[in-house]
């Protein structure tokens, strides 16, 4: 099943993307990758697949390049893109965010030995490198290698379902190279989410100034930073926020592009991690702008190919469903919560009620570093005061419905999302909540910063990717680590 959604993503790229006249071409690059020849053939073949797959990133890069010409913004987004691997090579191995969390939290220094697991920091090496992770990326090798060794138990995994990035992953990165093909992947993503924040910032109007501020800004945001340089479906989670909020967006417009390429992104996003939220915003903004029969097919569609892959894929096929039973995954975590929400409630235990509020809320700020929450709520207010002042239809009354809407759905639908997985939330963490839970709204955030800078500050605007780059390397700098207040909401824990 993962290879027909991968197949069809590609195949609907080069059909409607690319040159029809070698479009067949194109596609071939898509399918003989599947075939994983390193496993099914000769180890020797490994160097063909990363070369199919580089081939298949230049073809989709060279895209952005055609945009960004055409609009004559080659500058921005190649300094955009300069960032973000900036950012990337900067924060890998021990001096990954989320690698030192814990032994920030611990206040522990890193006693980690290349090829061993540190289990008291937390600092675990990957695979069968000496490359240092997060020790939870243990969790997440299962859904590769269920794709490339055969007679691999896998019963004893918690993210099973999570599987499509494990499989991309496993198409080219195979034993020993897993961690390179994972950075690979999460740079291409975020530096696709950044492209895909300047186009939806393209379809909602807004100025040029405004646009490039979104991009940037996008280069140094926090949740990329954190999660880069881990091999886990989190950093492409991440990416898609904005990805399904583009092609939504575009489905509406209903332009140029072709429908089932952008329900199948849409609908991916699903398959990678446990993004319902965005699947929901995606669904309301179709109704909202007439197109209801989206609005049921996208959710639907999503929960089929769950369905198919839980009970077909991995039940008949693999033949476990991994330790559904276990706290960590899934299915536990949100039925954990919703038990705690209905015995609070059934109860009537204010105190509680009151306590997931204030958690689920607190995640909601965190999330956003604070600045983005409060920069979305002002461009809210902001929007509703033009449209009842202006007297006569102008750029703001043009900027209002779509600009508006996409903010308030995505500020309404992660702060309900914050309030509900609170009660999960107080497992995981000392301070009851997880900030980064809540990092999803970031392409509401990014864009409500970029139209505020721009319209305020004009050309002034451009000190807001200036000042989210300085907190992107904070620690770089020796200011502060914003690791333990995205990952836990503790603030001043410093960097030692």
């Amino acid at each position: 099943m993962p290879t027909l959604v991968f197949i069809g993503l590609w195949y609907w790229f080069t059909k409607s993307s690319l040159s029809i006249q070698y479009s067949r071409w194109y596609f071939l690059l898509g399918f003989l990758i599947t075939l994983r020849l390193p496993v099914t053939i000769a180890p020797q073949l490994e160097i063909l697949n990363w070369a199919l797959y580089l081939s298949m990133v230049g073809l989709i890069g060279y895209r952005f390049f055609e945009y960004f010409q055409q609009r004559k913004q080659l500058i921005v987004v190649g300094l955009a893109i300069t960032i973000i691997l900036f950012n990337s090579f900067t924060h890998l191995f021990l001096d990954s965010p989320f690698t030192y969390s814990f032994r920030l939290l611990s206040q522990l220094p890193s006693n980690y030995i290349a090829g061993k697991d540190n289990n008291l920091t937390w600092e675990c090496s990957y695979e069968d490198s000496d490359f240092p992770v997060h020790c939870d990326m243990r969790h997440f090798i299962p859904s590769e290698k269920i794709f490339t060794e055969t007679n691999y138990d896998a019963s004893f995994s918690v993210f099973l379902n999570r599987f499509f990035y494990g499989y991309i992953n496993s198409l080219v990165g195979m034993s020993g190279h897993r961690w390179f093909m994972s950075i690979s992947v999460n740079i291409f993503l975020w530096i696709s989410a950044c492209v895909a924040i300047y186009r939806i910032g393209e379809i909602t109007n807004l100025n040029e100034i405004m646009r490039n501020i979104a991009i940037l800004c996008c280069a140094s945001s926090w949740g990329f930073v954190h999660f880069v340089a881990q091999p886990s479906p989190h950093m492409t989670a991440f990416a898609f926020a904005s990805i399904v909020l583009w092609a939504t967006l575009e489905l509406i417009r209903d332009e140029f592009l072709n429908d089932p390429l952008l329900i199948l992104l849409i609908v991916s996003g699903s398959l990678i991690y446990d993004i319902y939220p965005l699947t929901l915003i995606s669904s309301i903004l179709l109704f909202i702008y007439k197109r209801p029969l989206l609005g049921v097919l996208i959710p639907l569609l999503s929960i089929a190919l769950n369905v198919c892959w839980k009970y077909i894929s991995l039940q008949q096929i693999l033949g476990t469903l991994g330790n559904i039973q276990s706290l960590s995954s899934p299915s536990s975590n949100l039925t954990y919560s919703f038990q705690n929400w209905t015995k609070a409630i059934l109860s009537l235990d204010f105190g509680r009620i009151w306590q997931f509020l204030s958690n689920g809320f607190m995640s909601y700020l965190y999330g956003g570093m604070i600045f983005g929450a409060i920069a979305s709520t002002g461009l809210l207010i902001y929007l509703v005061i033009q449209k009842k002042n202006a007297a006569n239809p102008d750029e703001n009354q043009l900027l209002f419905p779509l600009l508006f809407t996409i903010t308030a759905c995505f500020c309404t639908v992660m702060l309900i999302a914050m309030f509900f997985v609170a009660a999960q939330s107080e497992i995981w963490s000392p301070t009851k909540f997880l900030p980064r839970f809540a990092f999803y709204i970031y392409p509401a955030n990014t864009l409500a910063i970029a139209f505020l800078a721009g319209k305020f500050l004009n050309r002034g605007g451009y000190f807001a990717p200036i000042l989210t780059f300085i907190v992107a390397n904070s620690t770089i700098i020796k200011l502060a680590s914003m690791s333990a207040f995205f990952e836990y909401g503790l603030v001043g824990l410093y960097w030692q």
